[in-house]
C-alpha cells in the first residue's frame, strides 16, 4: 500500500514538475515560492489594512502572527522529525525527468512548511471574516504557493496536501482559542469578525 502511494505521489510530482513545465511558469513559480519576495508586499498590505480598518486590523494581524508562530515550529520541529522523508531534490533521490529549479536540498520533505503556514493563515482568515470571497481568495493564494513548491521540485504533492491539512488544523485551533478568550471577556464566540 505504501509503495503504491509513493508511486502515485511521484507520478503526480512529475506531472506538476515536468509535464507542464515552460519558461513562463519557471519564472513565475520560482519567484512566488520565495518567501523573501512577499516581505515588501506583505508590509505594504499590513500598513494599508491598518490604515483603513483600524478597529480590527491590529487584532487580525496579531492573530496571523500567532498562527505562523505556531504552525512553522510545529511543522519543522515536531512533525518533520517524525517523518524524515527525503525531498525529491535530495541528492540521494533519483527521479527521471525531474527538474530542481532551486537546486538540491537535504532537509526533510514531509510536510511542506510553506503549505502548512499558508493554509493555516487561509483558514484563520476564512473563520474570522466568514465571507465567501475572503475564503476563496485566501485558499486560492495558499494553493498557488503549495503548487509552486511542487513545480520547483522541492516537495511531492502529498507533502503539500499534508501541510494543507495540518495547517487548517492549526488555523482552527488558533481561532478556537481566540473565540474562547473573546467569550471570557463577554464577547459573542463563534461569530465572524465584524468590520
Amino acid at each position: 500500500m505504501l509503495h503504491l502511494l509513493v508511486h502515485i505521489d511521484t507520478a503526480l510530482f512529475l506531472v506538476c514538475n515536468h509535464a507542464i513545465a515552460n519558461p513562463a511558469f519557471d519564472a513565475i513559480f520560482t519567484t512566488i515560492t520565495n518567501g523573501r519576495f512577499w516581505i515588501v508586499p506583505g508590509i505594504i498590505a499590513a500598513v494599508v489594512f491598518l490604515y483603513f480598518k483600524k478597529k480590527t486590523a491590529a487584532m487580525v494581524i496579531t492573530l496571523m502572527l500567532v498562527t505562523v508562530s505556531v504552525s512553522d515550529p510545529v511543522c519543522n520541529r515536531i512533525i518533520k522529525p517524525l517523518f524524515p522523508r527525503m525531498r525529491p531534490c535530495n541528492e540521494r533521490v533519483h527521479i527521471d525527468g525531474a527538474r530542481f529549479l532551486l537546486g538540491r536540498k537535504g532537509s526533510p520533505s514531509f510536510p511542506s512548511s510553506h503549505a502548512m503556514n499558508m493554509f493555516a493563515q487561509a483558514t484563520l482568515l476564512t473563520l474570522l471574516y466568514r465571507r465567501k470571497r475572503v475564503g476563496i481568495t485566501a485558499f486560492s493564494f495558499a494553493a498557488v504557493i503549495g503548487f509552486s513548491r511542487i513545480y520547483v521540485g522541492v516537495h511531492y504533492p502529498f507533502d503539500v496536501l499534508a501541510g494543507a491539512m495540518f495547517g487548517m488544523m492549526v488555523g482552527i485551533a488558533v481561532y478556537g482559542v481566540y473565540c474562547f478568550v473573546k467569550a471570557k471577556y463577554a464577547c459573542a464566540a463563534g461569530q465572524g469578525w465584524k468590520n
